[in-house]
C-alpha cells in the first residue's frame, strides 16, 4: 500500500532513475521509490517533468495534481486502464438500476450526515450534532427530501459561524476547497485503479463533470476536511492566503485516522476499501454491502 503524498513547492527536474522520482531543486538532487507514493501535488509552474516518469506514475498508479496560478489543484494525471477485469466492472456500472443508485446514494447521504454531526460534536456544537443525526436517519432513497441539503444549512454556519457562506470567497473556503480536491484526486486514483469509469456517477451527472463517480464518494469524506479547518480556525493558524504550512498539512489528511466497519484505518486505504466494495454492492444489489467511513478525531494514522 502506497503511502506518501508529495507536495512539490519549488521549480525543479522531475525524473525516472532505477523506479525511483528523482527530484533535482536548487543544486541538490533526492529519490523517492515510487512504491510508496501515492499522490503527488506540484504548484510550481517552473517545475519540469520527463516523459518516463509520467509513464511511471501511471504504470504504479500515483495521481499527480498540478495547480493553477491561486495554487489551487486544477489538473489531474491518472493511470489509464490498469484493472484487469475492467469490462466486467464497466457492465456493472452501466447496467446500474435506478433503484440501485437511489439506495447508494441513500447510504452515502446519511453517511455524509452522521460524519457532520461527529465534527459538529468535535467543534462543540453539541445540539447541532443532535439535530444533524435526526436528519440522517431520516434520508430516503434517493434524498427526495433534499436533506443533505438542509442538514448543510445547518452544520455549515453551526461549526463556522452564522455568517459563514459556503459559495462566497474567504480563508475558509478556499483551506475547504483545497482539502476537497486532494481528497477527490485519491478517490479518482482508485476509481480508475479498480475499473470504473469516473465519469459516469450515482447522483451526480453533469455532462461537463468529468468525475461525477468521485463526487458521489467524496461526500462521506468532506467532514473530515472541515474539522481539520475548524480546528486550524479555532487554532487562529488560518491565514488569508493558503500557506506551505497548511497546504501540507491539508494532504496530511489523507493519512488521518478514519474508521470503517469498527477498524482503524488511513484515509487512503479507507478510500480504497470503499471503492473495492463498490464492485461487490452493485453485484449483489444490495447498498448495504457498500463500506463507508466514520469520522474519528483528528490524528495520523500509524500502523502497528
Amino acid at each position: 500500500m502506497s503511502w506518501r503524498s508529495l507536495l512539490i513547492r519549488e521549480g525543479g527536474k522531475l525524473s525516472l532513475q532505477k523506479q525511483q522520482m528523482l527530484i533535482q531543486q536548487n543544486g541538490q538532487a533526492y529519490t523517492v521509490p515510487l512504491e510508496d507514493i501515492a499522490v503527488i501535488v506540484i504548484e510550481s509552474p517552473e517545475t519540469v517533468l520527463t516523459a518516463p516518469l509520467l509513464s511511471a506514475l501511471a504504470l504504479n498508479g500515483i495521481t499527480l495534481l498540478t495547480c493553477d496560478e491561486q495554487f489551487l489543484p486544477c489538473g489531474q494525471w491518472l493511470p489509464y486502464a490498469q484493472y484487469h477485469r475492467q469490462l466486467k466492472t464497466l457492465k456493472l456500472q452501466l447496467n446500474a438500476s435506478e433503484p440501485q443508485k437511489k439506495q447508494l446514494w441513500q447510504a452515502i447521504v446519511r453517511q455524509k450526515i452522521c460524519n457532520q454531526a461527529q465534527t459538529a460534536d468535535e467543534s462543540g456544537n453539541d445540539l447541532a450534532a443532535k439535530r444533524l443525526r435526526a436528519m440522517a436517519a431520516a434520508v430516503k432513497s434517493g434524498d427526495t427530501g433534499n436533506m443533505e441539503a438542509q442538514a448543510a444549512a445547518l452544520y455549515f454556519q453551526a461549526v463556522f459561524g452564522n455568517r459563514f457562506k459556503r459559495w462566497q470567497e474567504s480563508e475558509i473556503n478556499s483551506h475547504l476547497n483545497y482539502g476537497y480536491a486532494v481528497l477527490r484526486a485519491a478517490i479518482a486514483r482508485a476509481l480508475v485503479q479498480y475499473g470504473w469509469l469516473p465519469a459516469l456517477g450515482l447522483f451526480h451527472k453533469s455532462e461537463l463533470n468529468p468525475f461525477n463517480l468521485a463526487d458521489d464518494f467524496i461526500e462521506p469524506y468532506r467532514p473530515l476536511v472541515d474539522l481539520m479547518v475548524w480546528q486550524l480556525h479555532d487554532q487562529g493558524r488560518l491565514n488569508t492566503e493558503l500557506t506551505p504550512a497548511a497546504k501540507k498539512i491539508l494532504v496530511s489528511l489523507l493519512h488521518h485516522q478514519i474508521r470503517l466497519e469498527q477498524q482503524t484505518f488511513s484515509v487512503l486505504a479507507a478510500i480504497d476499501r470503499t471503492i473495492a466494495s463498490f464492485q461487490n454492492s452493485l453485484a449483489e444489489k444490495n447498498a448495504k454491502l457498500l463500506k463507508l467511513p466514520e469520522i474519528l478525531p483528528l490524528k495520523e494514522h500509524h500502523y502497528e
